[in-house]
């Protein structure tokens, strides 16, 4: 029976392949090779005019419906119908609806924790930077994110911005490579990637164009043409219609170049965008210069005169400079002298400065007032340093040009032999017809079982994607039981050690306690970083940024380890190497975690000199800010083969480190990927013996002054000897488990506390209908009526608005901090409970509560 099935498909597949065969060659369609330019360039146009829109969209609104149909859409539908909407204002470097649409798209990724739709906004967002600010946005750091490790849908649009700046910095024979990649990529995506293969063939027309394969370039821009046809934006025809004229006015087919131009016009005049009104206006000026028409370069450009007084954009810098050769070429020497001066003063961040050009106009204003010699001086002198560095040019990029050529010709040579290969097939399908239409019978009668067999094949699969499922669900339950579980005996382990600490102990006994609470720290650690890996890899685990002072943040983390340098001999520093950033907007949980692992990693393989921690913070475009977090050790060091295997999970250096330093080998390859979730990269530097150096460099978003959050506004050794508001208070412990609570009355029992204790929410307020108290401290998951909902509750109440209450929870995260406050909270303490840490909240929350009874107090006076 398989055997029958399996010869049925290859039968059904030759019938498919033999019914499209003959409509598939005639449909590339591809501009005879040895017809004369002129006439390819006529042929193109008629092309392109017939598919012209007669009733165009006004103000782009087949994008924005495009783009509210990709919202409401899920999975690659979303991702690729949002990069074509977001392609197409930065291509055409509209910023208004492209940050509105950004905006959206980052609010929709956030929602659905769509890491590949956010990534998608970053890669945009840069490269609408990187064309508008002359091509130096990206970082190797962000080619390294976009194409290697962001997912192949996001690599095959970061590849398109990647031919496109390969051939603006003249590394064309790269570009070349990667765009021939990509084109086989592509093609095999097939329909829903057709707008990239469009998209690509346009941007590599632009190398091919540089490096003087100019036919070759309209090649390409045909084909992105055709294949806009049918569903391109009409912003996007009106594009492709400007860059063949642009090119064919290169090649000197100015008459072709004029006909696009003229159907430019028409697109442009009839969308009614101004910012394509500016570009028309770009290309009519260009032909005219082309054809040494100075007063129609004038006159293209009069309508553009109010932007061109103060250029922000490198096109109208572009734009100025051909009015102001114009001007100078018609003799009017005092508006080229001032459109000099104003080319002079641009910044170079918003275009780069051509001296040839400003030469050149400079020579015609020495003409026009006279002074025929200094011009033909200055033009002489012009011709020689162009010549010059035209001969130099050449010698270093004929190489380059070389390499590209030989690329493009490989890949036609590749599309011929396919284009060979489906002309042979359809002949042989042909010849066979025949024996298929005989087969055709046998077919109809096999379709039948064929569909029994599919329809038992997706009845299993479905059986075992739920089975699956199920069990992904199991995995994580089990992970949240655990961790509650878990950190219960711990917190009764590592508090009765606290306890007994701070007691009245031998040397011997407080030996032993320092026993039990290293090794339940260590437990901890593991359990966290066990239990923040299962997280990572399931997706659940989201990064929050907050507003914050990175620098007090780091700086508070490294003064917290300085008992534990001094106590090995280790020198331990921090440094600020730059200017202070001011609040950002950071995750200041897991910037903690992060070089909490790096430090104690640091004093852990350092015996000896010293450990440095260093940050520095650089602003970049559009708010956003480059931190570096550098920390640098004279430790133990490692060599290459221990550095290439030091950030996977599970491993370290060798079994001796294990032996001898402990560990899990699972806190570096947490901080990489929690690097790497907060658009961030991590890196090494190491030599055996010597030590080593860790940098975290990341971009922030830059934030307005704001009040630092009361959980760290509020964190500090409290005086020696204090807590002295904690003596004799009444104080309601409500949590579910009896060790917990055991745990919180051998703390509080140094300071003549009476407690009151209940194992839920609705027990607290039946206890608090009873008899008074001065404090509650609140658990948050419990049975029958949780802390949260119980402390909402108690706020409604007006006997009881400012009773302090302190939440009790072993979620850290700064959303479940602030959820905590929202519900009516006065401090965080986390789980396993630290002794100085619920002291000194309890202490600070009824010390506020005695200021305000004595402030009503005098009042009242």
């Amino acid at each position: 029976m398989r055997r029958l099935l399996t010869s049925l498909v290859m039968f059904a597949s030759l019938a498919a392949t033999a019914a499209g065969a003959q409509t598939s060659i005639p449909q590339r369609n591809v501009p005879e090779a040895n017809l004369p330019l002129g006439q390819r360039l006529d042929q193109l146009s008629r092309e392109i005019g017939a598919h012209e829109t007669r009733n165009p969209p006004r103000d782009n609104e087949d994008i924005e419906r495009a783009g509210r149909r990709a919202i409401n859409e899920r999975g690659q539908a979303r991702l690729f119908g949002l990069w074509r909407v977001l392609y197409a204002y930065k291509s055409n470097q509209i910023p208004g609806r492209f940050d509105a649409w950004a905006k959206e798209a980052r609010a929709v990724a956030a929602r659905d924790h769509d890491q590949a739709l956010a990534t998608l906004v970053d890669l945009e967002s840069v490269a609408y930077r990187h064309e508008t600010r002359g091509f130096r946005a990206f970082t190797d750091a962000d080619w390294g994110r976009f194409m290697l490790r962001s997912g192949s849908d996001i690599r095959l649009m970061a590849g398109i911005e990647r031919v496109r700046h390969l051939g603006q910095v003249g590394r064309w024979a790269q570009a070349a490579r990667l765009a021939a990649d990509l084109t086989t990529d592509l093609e095999k995506r097939g329909r829903i990637a057709q707008p990239l293969l469009a998209e690509l063939h346009q941007v590599h027309s632009y190398t091919l164009s540089d490096i003087g394969d100019k036919e070759g370039a309209l090649d390409h821009m045909a084909q992105a043409a055709r294949l806009d046809e049918r569903d391109a934006f009409y912003l996007r025809k009106i594009e492709r219609v400007y860059d063949i004229a642009y090119t064919a006015a290169d090649l000197g087919e100015l008459d072709a170049a004029e006909r696009f131009a003229v159907l430019h016009h028409k697109m442009t005049a009839a969308d009614g965008d101004k910012d394509l009104i500016t570009w028309d206006r770009f290309l009519c000026a260009r032909i005219a210069g082309y054809r040494n028409a100075p007063a129609k370069v004038l006159e293209c450009l009069a309508s553009a005169a109010d932007k061109l007084a103060a250029p922000d954009r490198r096109l109208q810098v572009l734009m100025l400079g051909q009015r102001a050769l114009a001007e100078a070429q018609l003799g009017d020497a005092d508006a080229a002298r001032t459109d000099l001066a104003r080319l002079k003063a641009i910044p170079t961040t918003l275009a780069t400065r051509d001296p040839h050009l400003e030469n050149l106009i400079d020579a015609y204003i020495d003409q026009a007032e006279g002074r025929g010699a200094d011009a033909f001086r200055k033009l002489d002198a012009w011709r020689r340093i162009d010549g010059v560095e035209a001969d130099r040019d050449h010698s270093r990029s004929v190489a380059e040009m070389s390499s590209a050529l030989d690329s493009e010709l490989r890949a036609k040579r590749d599309d011929n032999r396919r284009l060979t290969e489906e002309v042979r097939l359809s002949r042989s399908l042909a010849r066979a017809s025949v024996v298929i239409a005989l087969l055709l019978g046998v077919l109809v009668a096999g379709g039948v079982a064929w569909a029994v067999h599919q329809r038992r094949a997706s009845r299993r699969f479905k059986d075992a994607q739920e089975h699956a499922e199920a069990a992904n669900k199991a995995k994580s339950a089990f992970l949240a039981v655990m961790s509650h579980e878990l950190r219960t005996p711990l917190n009764g382990m590592l508090g009765v050690g606290q306890a007994l600490r701070a007691g009245q102990l031998t040397q011997d006994q407080r030996d032993q306690v320092d026993l039990i609470m290293d090794s339940g720290d260590t437990l901890l650690v593991l359990l966290n970083d066990i239990l923040d890996l299962s997280k990572i890899e399931a997706g659940k685990l989201e990064i929050a940024p907050t507003v914050g002072d990175l620098v007090q943040t780091c700086s508070r983390l490294v003064n917290g380890y300085q008992p534990t340098a001094r106590e090995k001999g280790v020198c331990l520093t921090f440094k600020l190497e730059s200017e202070a950033p001011g609040p950002l907007m950071f995750d200041g949980v897991r910037v903690r975690q992060c070089l909490t692992n790096l430090v104690s990693n640091a004093l852990k393989f350092t015996t000896h000199g010293k450990v440095e921690v260093a940050l520095a913070c650089y602003p970049e475009d559009e708010g956003r800010v480059r931190v570096r977090l550098r920390v640098a050790d004279t430790g133990i060091g490692m060599n290459e083969a221990t550095v290439g295997k030091l950030f996977r999970p599970f491993v370290q250096a060798d079994a001796s480190t294990t032996r001898n330093f402990g560990g899990t080998g699972l806190g570096l390859n947490i901080t990489r990927r929690l690097v790497e979730m907060m658009r961030g990269e991590i890196r090494v530097e190491s030599e055996e013996g010597l030590g080593s150096v860790f940098t975290i460099e990341m971009l922030v978003d830059a934030a307005e002054a704001a009040d630092v959050p009361v959980w760290e506004a509020e964190t500090g050794d409290e005086e020696a000897g204090g807590f002295a508001a904690l003596q004799g208070r009444r104080v309601l412990v409500v949590d579910d488990h009896p060790v917990n609570r055991r745990v919180i009355r051998l703390f509080l029992d140094p300071f003549d506390c009476e407690l009151i204790e209940a194992e839920n929410g609705q027990q607290a307020l039946d206890a608090l209908e009873v008899e008074p108290v001065d404090i509650v401290l609140m658990d948050v998951n419990m049975p029958v009526l949780d802390g949260l909902e119980a402390t909402r509750r108690l706020r409604r109440d007006p006997r009881f608005a400012k009773l302090p209450v302190i939440a009790l929870t072993a979620d850290v995260m700064s959303a479940q901090i602030k959820t905590c406050l929202e519900a009516g909270c006065d401090a965080h303490v986390a789980k396993p409970i630290d002794l100085r840490n619920l002291l000194s909240a309890m202490d600070r929350c009824l010390a506020r509560g005695v200021a305000r009874e004595l402030a009503a107090g005098l009042s009242a006076l």
